[in-house]
């Protein structure tokens, strides 16, 4: 089994991952996210969804417990964890939405509103004062409803936090906060289906010290960067992830005529 497993990673391509794989690690170490954007499209041409996604979240997991352990005792929870809570409970919906919907269709009207969003926040507009629980919740629960209709769940949390007062180091401390959450409950399920094979785990031994030093070296630029430096970051990976979702979408409505 482990034979197997060590013999179907080792392949030429294996070197364009780990390259891959040091971008990841630097962008989610300063940012605090934004890793899978980056390595999960390349990842995944060369060894199966089935194999890349639970590999990526088995390392990020790993190598960012350390992170996350941080951003928790940095975070606020009282923001945190009712965005959690409600990306949970509406994470069925989105998987409802996701069966019943057109992807397709959802994906676009999906991404659309997302670039909205950013381009309005890329113009100066934050919100004053504390956003209410019910504001909250909202934006928790269309995190969850954007990650089981369509797999994507961060824009509205980075964008909710990047529109309010909050400086950089908090932002980034509740995203880190909040993503680590959800990779406890996305470590579950792929344990519980099966995914976490002998192939994952010997894909992740490799990957883990070369995304661990950019990871660790993204966290050190953190500290180098400006406010404006980091919001501009941020916005550009988020519109990055909306542009590439609403692309595939606009491609794959083309391809089905």
């Amino acid at each position: 089994m482990w034979e197997a497993a060590f013999s179907d990673i080792w392949r030429p391509e294996l070197a364009v991952v780990g390259i891959t794989a040091l971008a990841a690690g630097f962008v989610r170490g300063m940012a605090g996210f934004g890793a899978a954007l980056i390595l999960t499209p390349v990842f995944s041409a060369f060894y199966s969804p089935a194999v890349a996604v639970p590999t990526l979240g088995v390392v990020d997991f790993l190598i960012g417990l350390p992170l996350t352990i941080q951003a928790w005792r940095r975070c606020n929870w009282r923001e945190v964890l009712p965005l959690a809570l409600a990306s949970v409970v509406m994470l069925p919906l989105g998987t409802w939405v996701l069966a019943n919907a057109p992807a397709v269709v959802l994906r676009i009207v999906m991404s659309l509103f997302v670039l909205l969003a950013v381009a309005v926040l890329a113009m100066g507009w934050r919100y004053n004062g504390k956003p209410s629980l019910p504001t909250t919740l909202a934006v928790g629960g269309a995190s969850g409803i954007m990650s089981g209709a369509i797999g994507i769940g961060g824009p509205p949390v980075v964008v909710f936090w990047l529109a309010g007062q909050a400086n950089a180091a908090l932002a980034r401390a509740n995203t880190i906060a909040f993503f680590g959450i959800g990779s406890i409950g996305t470590q579950s399920m792929y344990w519980l289906n099966g995914l976490l094979t002998p192939t994952v785990f010997v894909l992740a031994a490799v990957l883990i010290p070369v995304y661990g030093i950019a990871l660790y070296a993204g966290a050190k630029a953190f500290s180098l960067v400006s406010e404006g430096t980091f919001r501009r970051i941020a916005f550009t990976l988020v519109a990055a992830v909306a542009i590439v979702t609403l692309v595939a979408a606009i491609v794959s409505l083309l391809a089905s005529r």
